[in-house]
Formats: C-alpha cells, sequence, structure tokens
C-alpha cells in the first residue's frame, strides 16, 4: 500500500514525521509494539500523576527561551481541558521531540530547562485527543485517526493500545489571547474537572520550584510567587497562602515554611529537582536541588552528588528568628532512605561547622565552637557573655535545642563548670556579682545543686575575693545600706554583692547584735583606735533593728566635745537629760557634735553613750563584776546567783536633789522602765535614792491611805510607784522605822492605819522577812484609841477590849488572837493582857444548851462562835485585877480559860 503524500500546508512536516515512523512500523511490528509498550509505561509508570508538572515544566522552559518570567492558565471547557501559557512558541524541533519517545530538544546544560518534550509530554496521553496550539503552528495527536493510519500499513497489528502520540497532524487551531501556546486534551466531562482540581492543588508548590513561572491561574483562582531577598510569598486570589524562608546557592534552593510569624518544620516530603522526585524526605525544610535524574525524573542519577545539596542550609537556618532555629536543625533519626540519610549527615555536617549559632554577644557561632548552658535565661547570658564569649544565645539554649547543638560539636557547660570558668575573676563590680547569684539562683533547686557552686568567687567587703560562701558573712541589714562599711574582724560579703543564694551556698547571715558579740571585735577594739573599725560598729548599730551593743564595746573611744577621745561609755551625748539629774562633778564628758551628725544618736547611745540612764546586760552572770553601786550587798542578798542581770548603772551618780527628775527619766524610757519592778535596780532604787532624805522605800504613794499618818506622802511617776513602800516592812531595819513611826506622837495615824501596820509587822516576822532581834523595839505604841502610850497592853482576843482601857490596848490585828499577839509582844517587848490582868466573872447565872435560840443569838451579838457551855446572865460583871487594883465592871461576855463562855441579856459598862 502507498504512503500518504506529504501535506504543504503542515508548517513542522509533521506528514514527514507521521511517514517515516509508518515507514518503521510497517517494516518492523515489533517496533510498532515496542513503542506502544514504551508510550503506556510512561503514561502509567514514568509519568503518572505528572500531568501538570511536564506541562507547566515545558512552560517554564518556554519563559525561559523567551527571556521573560511565564505565566499559564488552566481552564476545563466542557470535554476539554485548556493549559495555556506565555512565552516562546511550539519549533519544529519542539513537535519532533513530541513525537519520539526517547530524544529531547533541551539538554539543560545552561540550567534554565527543566522540561522533557519528548518523554514528560506522554502524560498527556491519557486523553485520546491532544492539541498543542501555538503562535507558530499548531499539532493535534488523535488516537482514532492514529489507528486508522497504522490499519493502513499494518493490517494486522493486534494491540490493545497504540501509540498515539507519536503521529502528529497539523491542525488549524490557535492558542487564546494573551498566550504562546495553548495545549487542550479531549477527556469526559468528569475527568476534566478532576484534572483542573489537580492542578489548583499543585500550582502552590509548581510556583516555588519553577522559578520562570510567577503566576497560575486555575479556573476562578489565581496563584502568584512573589520573591524577596529572604522570602517567598504564594498568594491564592491576593490572599498570602504560603510563605517560605528561603536561602540559595548556585544549584540549590532551601525553603523553611513559615506560618503566623512561626517557621514550621516539614514532615514528610520528597526532593525537587526542580519538580517533585520519588525520593521520600525528613529534613524539616524543602530542597529544590539542580541534580540529574533518571529519565522518569524520579529517582536520582547514579552518578548524583546528593551531598552536596546541604549547600546553604546552614544560611537557611542564620534566616530564622533565634527562637525558632532549632526547628531546622535536623536530629538523629532513622532517615526515610539512603538518599535522604545521606543528605541529613551532609546538612549536619554543614551545621556543625557553619556559623549560625546566635551568640550572647549577638554574633554568630559555629556549634563547634559554642559552649552552651541549658536552659540558661536571658538575664544569666548577659551576664556570662562578658566572661565566656563563646555562650550560645538562650533562645537556642532550651534542653531539646542544646541536645541538638550538642551533637553538633557544641560544649555543654553547667553550673560546676561556670564556677571554675569564673574562678580568677575579680575586675567585674560588686553589682555585677549580685546579679549574676540571682540569675543562677533557679539553677540551684537543691544541695547537690549548690555544692557545683561552691567554688564561685565571692566578693569580700574588704576588697578581696573568697572562694564559696562557707565561711563568710553577712550581717543583716548592711545590704541595704547605699555605701556600707567595711568590716574587718570578720569576713563578710560586700552587702552590694550579696543574693540570698549566697546562703544556700553557706554563707552564714548573722545578726548585728552577734556580729558586735564576736570575741574577735573585742580583741580588735583593744589592738586598734582604727576609725574604721569605729565606723564600722557605729553604721552596724545605726541599723533599724539593731540592739544595744555588748557592754565591753563601750571602751570603743569616740571623739569627746573637748576634742579628747574617751570610751563610750564615759560620754554623754549633748543636751542629755542624764545629764541634768548627775551630780556637778560626774565623771562623764560629752561627745563630739559632729560624730552625732555622722552616726546619729540611736546607734551612740546603742553603743553606750549616755542620753538617759544605760542600761547592763549579763545573760549569764557569776560574780559581782559589773560594776554598780553596792552590787555585792545585792549579790548576798540572793542564795544563788541571779540566772540574768538586767541592771541600771550609774544611779549613785545621781544630784541626792534630784531624784524626782531622775525617778522620772527612768520611768519615761522603755529601757529603764521595766527594770524599776524587781531586781537589781528596784532593790538599790528603794534603799539609797532619796526625796528630801527620805529613802523611797520609806514613803508612800499620795493615794496609798493604808499607810497615811505612818509614811510621808509622795508624788512619783506610775512605773516608779512600786519603789515606795509596800503594806509590809522589807527588813528589820525598815520593821524598826515602822515602829518609831508609830511611837511618834506627833504623827496622826489612824487607828485602823496602826492595826494594819502591827498585822504587817506581825506577817513580816511569821515570813522569816527578818529576825526579831534585829528590831529595835520602841519606847511607845498606838493604841486602840489611837494615841501612844509607854505602858501599852497587847489584847489577845476580843473580849480583852472590854476590860482594858484604849488608851493602853494595842491590837496586833483584827479581829485579835493570841498567836498574833505574843508575836508583837515579842516584837515590842510589851506584855500581853492575858499576862499582866485577870478577870473573875460573877458566880451565877443560867447554864443554857448551846444550840438554844437564845444562846445562838447572844453569842452571834458577841461576835462568838457556837461554845461548848454557855452561861446566860442578866447583867454580866466581872472583877478584874491589874496592877495590884481590883475593880469590877459590866461587859456583854467574856470567855474563860477553861473555854465557857459568859454572856449577858443586859448592857456593858464600867462600874
Amino acid at each position: 500500500m502507498a504512503l500518504p503524500e506529504p501535506d504543504p500546508a503542515d508548517p513542522f512536516g509533521t506528514a514527514d514525521l507521521r511517514r517515516a515512523t509508518l515507514r518503521g512500523w510497517q517494516s518492523s511490528p515489533t517496533r510498532l509494539a515496542e513503542d506502544a509498550a514504551a508510550e503506556a509505561e510512561l503514561l502509567e509508570i514514568g509519568y503518572r500523576d505528572r500531568l501538570f508538572t511536564e506541562l507547566i515544566a515545558n512552560a517554564a522552559d518556554a519563559a525561559s527561551a523567551a527571556g521573560i518570567v511565564g505565566h499559564v492558565a488552566v481552564w476545563a471547557d466542557g470535554r476539554s481541558v485548556h493549559v495555556a501559557n506565555t512565552g516562546a512558541p511550539l519549533t519544529a524541533a519542539g513537535v519532533r521531540s513530541l513525537t519520539a519517545l526517547r530524544v529531547s530538544p533541551k539538554h539543560g546544560d545552561d540550567g534554565t530547562t527543566v522540561g522533557r518534550f519528548g518523554m514528560g509530554f506522554r502524560a498527556t496521553s491519557l486523553a485520546p485527543r491532544v492539541v498543542v496550539a501555538s503562535t507558530s503552528g499548531s499539532i493535534e495527536f488523535d488516537a482514532a485517526r492514529t489507528r486508522d493510519a497504522v490499519a493502513a500499513v499494518a493490517a494486522d497489528a493486534a494491540l490493545d493500545r497504540l501509540p498515539a502520540q507519536r503521529l502528529a497532524w497539523p491542525s488549524d487551531a490557535s492558542p487564546s489571547p494573551g498566550f504562546d501556546t495553548e495545549v487542550i486534551l479531549a477527556v469526559d466531562d468528569d475527568v476534566a474537572g478532576e484534572l483542573v482540581a489537580a492542578a489548583a492543588g499543585q500550582a502552590p508548590d509548581l510556583l516555588l520550584e519553577l522559578q520562570a513561572i510567577d503566576r497560575i491561574v486555575v479556573g476562578a483562582h489565581t496563584f502568584e510567587r512573589r520573591d524577596d531577598t529572604d522570602t517567598v510569598v504564594v498568594s491564592r486570589d491576593g490572599v498570602e497562602h504560603r510563605r517560605w524562608l528561603i536561602a540559595r546557592t548556585e544549584r540549590t534552593r532551601w525553603l523553611a515554611s513559615v506560618r503566623d510569624g512561626r517557621v514550621v518544620p516539614l514532615g514528610r516530603d520528597v526532593l525537587r529537582s526542580p519538580t517533585a522526585t520519588d525520593i521520600e524526605l525528613t529534613l524539616p525544610a524543602r530542597v529544590i536541588a539542580d541534580l540529574p535524574l533518571t529519565p522518569d525524573r524520579r529517582e536520582l542519577h547514579p552518578d548524583a552528588d546528593i551531598a552536596a545539596a546541604a549547600a546553604g542550609y546552614p544560611e537557611l537556618v542564620a534566616l530564622a528568628p533565634d527562637d525558632q532555629k532549632q526547628v531546622l536543625v535536623p536530629p538523629p533519626a532513622l532517615p526515610a532512605g539512603g538518599v535522604d540519610g545521606v543528605l541529613r549527615e551532609a546538612v549536619r555536617s554543614e551545621l556543625a561547622v557553619a556559623q549560625w549559632v546566635p551568640s550572647a554577644t549577638g554574633e554568630a557561632l559555629s556549634p563547634d565552637r559554642t559552649w552552651v548552658f541549658p536552659g540558661i535565661t536571658a538575664e544569666l547570658a548577659e551576664l556570662l557573655s562578658e566572661v565566656l564569649e563563646p555562650l550560645a544565645h538562650p533562645d537556642v539554649s532550651d534542653r531539646v535545642t542544646a541536645s541538638l547543638l550538642v551533637g553538633l560539636g557544641a560544649r555543654e557547660i553547667g553550673l560546676a563548670d561556670v564556677a571554675e570558668l569564673l574562678s580568677g575573676s575579680s575586675g567585674a563590680d560588686h553589682d555585677w556579682w549580685a546579679r549574676l547569684y540571682a540569675a543562677l539562683s533557679g539553677f540551684v533547686p537543691d544541695a547537690r545543686a549548690a555544692e557545683e557552686l561552691a567554688t564561685l568567687p565571692v566578693p569580700r567587703a574588704d576588697g578581696r575575693m573568697h572562694v564559696g560562701g562557707r565561711g563568710l558573712f553577712l550581717i543583716d541589714g548592711l545590704e541595704e545600706l547605699a555605701d556600707p562599711p567595711v568590716v574587718s574582724w570578720v569576713p563578710t560579703v560586700a552587702p552590694d554583692a550579696y543574693d540570698p543564694l549566697l546562703e544556700r551556698l553557706g554563707l552564714t547571715r548573722i545578726s548585728p547584735e552577734q556580729a558586735l558579740a564576736l570575741p574577735e571585735l573585742a580583741a580588735a577594739i583593744d589592738d586598734s583606735d582604727d576609725d574604721v573599725l569605729v565606723d564600722a560598729v557605729l553604721r552596724i548599730l545605726g541599723l533599724p533593728h539593731a540592739g544595744t551593743a555588748p557592754a565591753d564595746l563601750g571602751s570603743l573611744e569616740l571623739r569627746g566635745a573637748d576634742g579628747d577621745h574617751w570610751p563610750a561609755d564615759e560620754l554623754l551625748l549633748p543636751d542629755s537629760p542624764l545629764a541634768q539629774v548627775l551630780v556637778a562633778d560626774s565623771p562623764f564628758g560629752t561627745v563630739a557634735d559632729e560624730v552625732v551628725e555622722r552616726y546619729g544618736r540611736d546607734a551612740l547611745r546603742r553603743l553606750g553613750v549616755g542620753w538617759g540612764f544605760t542600761v547592763v546586760h549579763d545573760p549569764a552572770p557569776v560574780a559581782p563584776e559589773h560594776d554598780l553601786p553596792d552590787e555585792e550587798e545585792w549579790w548576798d542578798s540572793h542564795e544563788v546567783p541571779p540566772d540574768e542581770l538586767h541592771a541600771v548603772r550609774d544611779l549613785d551618780l545621781v544630784d541626792p536633789a534630784r531624784w524626782p527628775a531622775a525617778l522620772e527619766l527612768l520611768a519615761s524610757d522603755d529601757h529603764t522602765a521595766p527594770l524599776l519592778t524587781g531586781g537589781y535596780t528596784r532593790w538599790w532604787l528603794r534603799r539609797y535614792a532619796e526625796i528630801d532624805g527620805v529613802p523611797l522605800r520609806r514613803l508612800r504613794g499620795v493615794d496609798d491611805v493604808g499607810l497615811r499618818g505612818l509614811l510621808d506622802p509622795v508624788q512619783v511617776p506610775v512605773a516608779a510607784a512600786g519603789l515606795l513602800a509596800g503594806p509590809a516592812p522589807d527588813d528589820a531595819a525598815d520593821a524598826s522605822d515602822r515602829l518609831a513611826a508609830l511611837a511618834d506622837p506627833d504623827r496622826a495615824v489612824p487607828s485602823g492605819v496602826a492595826v494594819g501596820a502591827h498585822a504587817a509587822l506581825v506577817a513580816a516576822v511569821v515570813d522569816g522577812a527578818f529576825r526579831v532581834a534585829d528590831v529595835d523595839p520602841p519606847d511607845r505604841l498606838r493604841t486602840v484609841a489611837g494615841t501612844t502610850t509607854d505602858d501599852p497592853v497587847v489584847i489577845g482576843a476580843p473580849w480583852w477590849v472590854d476590860v482594858i482601857p484604849p488608851e493602853r490596848a494595842v491590837l496586833p490585828g483584827l479581829p485579835p488572837d493570841s498567836a498574833a499577839a505574843a508575836v508583837l509582844a515579842d516584837l515590842v517587848d510589851a506584855p500581853t493582857a492575858d499576862a499582866v490582868c485577870q478577870v473573875l466573872p460573877d458566880p451565877g447565872g443560867d447554864a443554857v444548851d448551846a444550840d438554844s435560840a437564845e444562846a445562838v443569838r447572844l453569842l452571834a451579838a458577841a461576835g462568838l462562835t457556837t461554845a461548848r457551855q454557855v452561861r446566860i446572865h442578866d447583867d454580866l460583871h466581872v472583877e478584874i485585877t491589874d496592877d495590884d487594883r481590883t475593880r469590877r465592871q459590866r461587859i456583854p461576855r467574856w470567855v474563860t480559860d477553861d473555854g465557857v463562855v459568859h454572856l449577858s441579856r443586859g448592857r456593858s459598862g464600867h462600874t
């Protein structure tokens, strides 16, 4: 059969190409079968699912050939799918490539071409009819026409599928306006929609992969790419769809996805060269590399150097914000395959030596020259960066990122390393060290962590550096002073370098009292008159919560107003109230005004400089060795030594005429007022403090009516009221004094006060307050009548009051009893009534039952309890014998020595 003649209207010589192909098939049916199988294999295996990838890759090549950035449009029109592009039109060489299975006019030596007409175009063979319309001429591939042409030359060919894209026919189709080439695929209606949807899904990735195309319109949607220096943005209908960071080298592009301002690591991806291959990758970023591939563009060519593609990855990581770089560092993991494993290792090798790790100082470091402190804070990093230059920035020092950096060769450092690396450092100011300790504090949760910082340098107040916190002290409150003093007698931390962390490292916090009680200070005072020492002591005492200094610090010498140096406890503050009550020749000086101005009155008073009276304190006294007046006498008054001593000193220096003012001063001072109630101070004041020559213990308060007439009244502060006389005498001398006052006829002592005084004297004797032998008996006694007598009789029972004349009767208390009478009689050397007087009741009287109504009534009226025997007289008379004189007297009651109670129904009286 004759071959078809060439069509003179065929611009690309498709007729010649068909004749050559058909002649080959005619001469070799095997060749026909091979071409059919090859085309089917390329469609179903080699280029499956790559229809739009290959068509848009060809469009990119056309744009590059035309020297433009092209755009593509994809749409469905009934049963046709259209893919149109701008760029160089179809050429005869292109047509020959389209009709060939194994050749292509695009070699890609300059890196600008990516499509494969002869191979990749076979992805369109899914359509029974394909038209390629171009401004330079158009062609079509038609499966039906191919079957007819094959039947004409090889009628016996029995193939299910013929190589329809080996034969092209001229077409009168034209590309849509605005486009240079258009591929039209005739497909079923449902397939057309699926293909357009697939194109929309692939468009964003294809815009990244194919730089020669910057816009793809799919149906009603427009996808565009915008390239900036470090970013690529793909938009959909004018709205940002995907954003990528990008780092470029000559043959590789690395891209990192960015969403909502955060770098997002990729999961599984594939190698792209430049379009997607089937090679799985597990890297956090996308790579688009210029690498040789197999003809189906799915696998690497055996000669490809995949490790070379790692170039540029560190630059991508460097573009990421510091706190997000870690997501782009591939962690050690099982690779998805051999290519992935090689590329991962190459990337990690590049990262290990490239300078992309942000340092704490802002410079970029390579991991193999980086020190990383896991979890370091911004504050700590800022401080350590001044001395540890290769320190990683906190943004890349979280524990996960630190582990990644260590895997790339970084050195991990911890607390012990910091302490070691800082050893010998001394140039930083104290504030720097304080901030360092504060920044380290959060890394020291327990004793084990604290031990790692055992050798951390600590600035001392004396300018030296201390190794660690152990053996170092902080005086409470000094760290709050703007200009703290130098404490020379104990190693202290520089207060402005202090942080609570140091206490967890072994530093000991002591109170001002503890610091001033150290024996090292006492020794320093003995060995030195250093002004620095004086300054430190007074500055410590000036702290708001400081207590009183130990007594031995009173020897610290201060400048006096006379220019000389005085022991502090021998100085008074200017205008001190104490100076107003002391004797004129007191041994005290006055502290210089400039000393008061510098340190303040409170600090000086705590040291012992006088304002008011000074208090001596000894927590465990063992002997009377505190230089207190009459201390030995007071000490001897104790059967056992006192447990503690609080005492006001210098009481013996008070001017006798100024004791009222001195008492006011003592009572108004919070330090001395409590001491007026007991101890040495009360003991001494009651005995030796005198007002108008009378000791305080022999004076009564103006409101003390229980002693009126007996003791002179005096007005004292309420706090000093306990210094005055109480109801009972203190000792024999006190008792003698009260008896003398009772005996003084010039004193108007009420009878009740006298009886109360007698009762108090009796109680004191019974209690052993003094011995009777130590009391001076008075010449006279105070009687029931309120008068004094030198012929007293001490009443020992109530009924004696009826027989002893009031001007002689002396009551030992109310009611009088024989025991009290005996004690008082012995004390005052006076007789009792029963010793000087005999009383006999008249015989007779009615003996009555003691429980009878009359007996009970009369007993009650007489102030007696029920009796064993009762005799009732109409008028009771008794015979009284005293002083050798006998007299009769009518009385209401009498009790005989044998206990018989005589009662009178009538009235009593003397006869």
